[in-house]
């Protein structure tokens, strides 16, 4: 570790409760606005900063959505992971361009390329602390963390940056020995290479998750057997491509226009234009209009909006790499991939035929499949109040925390900070990225995140001016474990 500067006998505290994405892009926001050193512990227990569940795959097959140059991790620093690219990873004979899409491991290793930074900042004091957050208290002038290891420690200001739940589990119950014909965890490698190359498979879900795993079956595993998707309006996303810009009149439509008109324009983009350049205008400049949109809008138009259009949403706004749509096209023209729609009612295990049974309720009747294996591609789960994480059960069962009203994450205000089960937003506990989506609906794409974590920096850090903690009400607590810990150079993914 480098030698701290210019340290107050009294430094700022900081807790970063993950170290996924939004862990290191808010430690990356310190770095540049502390006018004055802060300490920074990040509990993350995976033995790699800026993974999480998004960036740590090793498959070259698993490509970033958005091109390389609208990876923005900052308001001055839009084409930095562009940059980065080109002196890191160069490749030959061309180099990489602003449209180009890179494998999801080169944004993780750049990611842990800002933590390196970070650590060696003469304006912070960085500890990783390889463990998970299991309880968070309040006490006096801050917060008290216990750890799942190693004693508590405590923090001035804590940020909740835990990402993406888990899918919530199917299939539990089924006999242990049984369980092995389902994968709940679709970023299980060992689960996947266990899969027989000649069985059917069945992906629930469509999204992101099984376009991945369907790619990855088919291009590196090398799956000769069919692959079903299945969800209850099998939509797949759409591809990327070019978008033309919205006409300032529209612009100006729909910064006041309900949710239910926005839906009509959309619709009639939709149907009008075969190449799709004109919709994805629009779904851009909703994406930028998406946090004002979701502000204005009553409780009852945001049901409606989850309840019926967010399928819709989903697939045209989170689009995937023109080259993995070209997969999934050429998989579904061929017959190896099917789309079913429908929703999974029943599941049995088959043992002696080293299978399940999956019954499928259709608008029309049942459809019965046999596989060899199913696969969980539902996505992650969103409400608090039914997550398996301890650190978000004890804030929501002590009353520190609560859902928001629509159960997409944490209740927050419009400047993040976590509101508690009596109404009121804490000053000095904030939630980035996935467990904010209630209040701004838009916080799981980077560049979104990046603007979310500028601002809650800048919060944070108007805490060391007004240096409101007096010296003698200190008490540090080390954690068992050794709480500072040099960043190692990792290798790609």
């Amino acid at each position: 570790m480098s030698p701290i500067r210019d340290f107050d006998r009294n430094p700022l505290r900081i807790a970063i409760c993950g170290g996924g994405a939004s862990g290191v892009l808010l430690l990356n926001a310190l770095r540049r606005h502390a006018q004055r050193g802060v300490q920074v512990s990040i509990i993350e227990p995976r033995d790699r900063l800026g993974g999480g569940v998004a960036y740590s795959t090793d498959s070259k097959l698993h490509l970033l959505n958005v091109p390389a140059g609208n990876m923005s991790t900052g308001p001055n620093a839009q084409d930095a992971f562009l940059q980065w690219l080109r002196a890191e990873r160069s490749r030959a004979p061309w180099n990489w361009s602003a449209g180009d899409f890179a494998p999801r491991a080169l944004f993780g290793e750049f990611l842990r390329s800002l933590a390196d930074k970070a650590d060696s900042a003469p304006n912070l004091q960085l500890s990783w602390l390889r463990t998970m957050a299991d309880s968070l208290a309040p006490i006096r002038g801050g917060w008290e963390i216990v750890l799942a290891h190693g004693a508590p420690i405590q923090a001035d200001v804590v940020v909740l940056a835990m990402g993406n739940e888990t899918p919530a589990p199917i299939g539990e119950h089924l006999m242990p020995q049984e369980r092995s014909f389902v994968i709940n965890d679709p970023w299980d490698r060992e689960s996947k290479a266990e899969i027989p190359s000649n069985a059917p498979v069945m992906l629930l879900g469509t999204g992101l998750t099984a376009v991945d795993v369907a790619v990855e079956l088919l291009a590196k595993r090398g799956h000769t057997g069919q692959i079903i998707a299945v969800s209850r309006r099998g939509l797949l996303p759409r591809p990327q491509g070019a978008a033309v810009a919205v006409p300032p009149h529209v612009v100006r439509y729909l910064q006041s226009a309900s949710i239910r008109d926005i839906v009509r324009l959309v619709k009639q983009y939709a149907t009008q234009d075969s190449s799709g350049s004109r919709l994805r205008g629009i779904i851009k400049e909703l994406r930028r209009l998406a946090p004002s949109i979701w502000a204005r809008s009553t409780p009852r138009e945001r049901q409606r909006f989850m309840r019926h259009l967010k399928p819709y949403w989903d697939v045209y706004r989170h689009r995937v790499a023109p080259a993995i749509h070209r997969r999934i096209t050429a998989a579904l023209a061929s017959g190896q991939l099917k789309v079913v729609r429908g929703r999974m009612e029943a599941i049995e295990c088959l043992r002696e035929q080293g299978a399940v049974r999956v019954s499928i309720r259709q608008p029309h009747g049942k459809l019965s499949l046999e596989v060899a294996r199913v696969v969980n591609c539902t996505g992650p789960r969103s409400d608090p109040a039914l997550s398996a994480n301890p650190l978000l059960q004890s804030l929501v069962g002590d009353g520190v925390a609560r859902a928001d009203s629509l159960g997409l994450g944490l209740a927050t205000d419009d400047r993040s900070r976590v509101i508690g089960a009596n109404g009121a937003a804490h000053a000095d506990l904030f939630a980035l990225g996935a467990l904010s989506r209630g209040a701004r609906f838009e916080t799981t794409a980077i560049p979104e995140i990046s603007e979310q974590v500028d601002i809650v920096a800048r919060q944070i850090l108007e805490r060391v001016q007004a240096a409101v903690r007096p010296i003698q009400t200190v008490q540090t607590v080390l954690p068992v474990q050794p709480s500072v810990v040099a960043f190692a150079a990792a290798s790609p993914r």
